[in-house]
């Protein structure tokens, strides 16, 4: 059996440019918007790496974002930070 994060995003969501409210917000909309439309499927999120030395307070951001919605059941059902730091692959509730 295939492992869910060999599958191709459905869909993807960029948050540069964004300040960590924009995309902490707009990252949920997008989720619950996509769990609604493409239950099931995978979507990728692009949050950078942070600057050098500076962390990545929107990846900390969003990565708190996904295990709420996974821990509650809506919208999430698992996710993982990709091997560049830079991107989480999502699994949508069904």
């Amino acid at each position: 059996m295939q492992d869910w994060t060999d599958r191709a995003a459905a869909a993807t969501f960029d948050l540069h440019g964004q300040t960590v409210s924009e995309a902490a917000t707009n990252a949920e909309q997008f989720l619950r918007a996509q769990s609604r439309a493409r239950p099931g499927a995978v979507v990728r999120i692009i949050t950078g790496r942070g600057r050098s030395g500076g962390g990545a307070p929107i990846r900390t951001r969003v990565r708190v974002l996904l295990r709420t919605l996974s821990e509650q059941g809506s919208a999430v059902r698992d996710f993982v930070l990709e091997d560049t730091g830079g991107s989480f692959l999502v699994r949508l509730k069904d």
